[in-house]
């Protein structure tokens, strides 16, 4: 383990699997020795408690950095992804700091044919990866549904006495990308388990790019209400899934993967872990503040939370945020409301109380805000995976 384990600091996962034990997951994290990422399952013997620690590599480390930099790879959050829905985990996900996401096959019973997809399921370009990947099943007009990994990209190094805190350069993004590497899965899932995919004649599966992505953009709205500090509405672009009928002009017209969403702001990061909520991706963008060490000067960082379909990165057909968006605002004819800036931090949460759905989270002056948002702004699909809620 030692040559694997970096600094980790991403929630660490417990789940059961198909050999019928428990076991704790998570990633390696940051600056291994190796500086290859890769995760760790350790599981736990039902009779005895005796802990047998694997780690799952992704075999890529330093020669692989899209930077060229010889940089350390490493993953820090990993999630679960349960496709039958019997409470048994049978895929993991993670995103790495080069801008992978992989997938991880858990779904023999016996833990040596446990292994990672050879080949990455999406690469961002070399955006780093340091939040969860949401999983979820996108419900689809005909057939089975797809199988939609949201990621989020940014990342941020913190300030020590001498430096600022540094941050990811560029232009950052959230995406939803398809998994359609799905024909294994589907000879094991049974009737009742199947996932639309695509068919591939390659020996390894092909890595999905961005370029295979539909574009959705954003457009500020002017204006402050309360505690919001802006608005901004999101474009409602159609996928046109390869493979589909989903628009006209045949197979050339139909050959997306999934989405992208540029985000606007100057540096602006995903470094919070996103939430699914009503088939809705909900994430708390980072606008870096201007820090400067040892200086009294600094300008505060701001944010947005966003809201949109977790399938397509298409505004929802209502917004969100409409209890927040006063009559007053100009918004364009057919424009809806998908992101207000709440300058929150952390990932949101939601609680249902007497008909209404309140957001509550933590601001950027350290203090808890509570929101009404509206539940009938929904999206398609669900989750496939679990938690005790408490």
């Amino acid at each position: 383990c030692g040559a694997h384990l970096g600094n980790t600091y991403g929630t660490p996962l417990i789940r059961r699997l198909h050999n019928g034990e428990w076991a704790l997951i998570f990633g390696n994290g940051r600056n291994s020795a190796n500086g290859v990422a890769g995760i760790f399952v350790v599981t736990f013997n039902a009779t005895s408690g005796a802990p047998s620690v694997r780690f799952l590599s992704t075999g890529y480390g330093p020669s692989r950095d899209p930077q060229g930099a010889s940089g350390k790879n490493g993953i820090a959050f990993v999630s679960s992804a349960d496709l039958d829905g019997d409470r048994v985990t049978d895929y993991l996900y993670a995103g790495d700091v080069f801008g992978y996401v992989w997938r991880f096959d858990l779904t023999s019973s016996n833990p040596s044919d446990w292994a990672v997809r050879s080949t990455p399921v999406f690469s961002t370009g070399g955006l780093p990866i340091t939040t969860r990947v949401l999983v979820s099943s996108a419900l689809s007009a005909t057939g089975a549904p797809r199988v939609i990994l949201n990621v989020g990209t940014g990342q941020v190094l913190p300030q020590t006495a001498t430096a600022g805190a540094a941050y990811a350069s560029g232009t950052q993004y959230l995406f939803g990308v398809w998994d359609a590497d799905m024909a294994r899965w589907n000879e094991l899932g049974g009737a009742t388990a199947q996932y639309t995919g695509v068919a591939s004649t390659a020996t390894n599966y092909p890595t999905v790019a961005t370029s295979e992505l539909v574009t959705q953009t954003t457009s500020s709205v002017t204006g402050s209400s309360g505690e919001v500090n802006g608005y901004r509405t999101v474009s409602q672009s159609a996928v046109c899934w390869r493979g589909s009928t989903t628009c006209t002009g045949g197979t050339s017209a139909n050959n997306h993967m999934g989405w992208r969403l540029a985000l606007p702001g100057t540096s602006e990061q995903i470094v919070f872990n996103p939430v699914l909520f009503n088939s809705l991706l909900v994430a708390n963008t980072l606008i870096p503040a201007n820090d400067q060490p040892l200086s009294c000067t600094t300008t505060a960082s701001a944010g947005f939370t966003m809201a949109i379909r977790a399938d397509t990165g298409a505004a929802p057909a209502a917004s969100f945020f409409s209890s927040l968006t006063p009559s007053s605002l100009s918004v364009p004819t057919g424009a809806v409301i998908a992101g207000v800036g709440l300058n929150g931090t952390g990932s949101p949460s939601f609680v249902t109380t007497r008909g209404r759905t309140v957001l509550v989270q933590q601001n950027n002056r350290g203090t808890g805000t509570a929101v009404q948002v509206n539940p009938s702004a929904t999206g398609k699909g669900q989750r496939v995976n679990w938690i005790r809620v408490r």
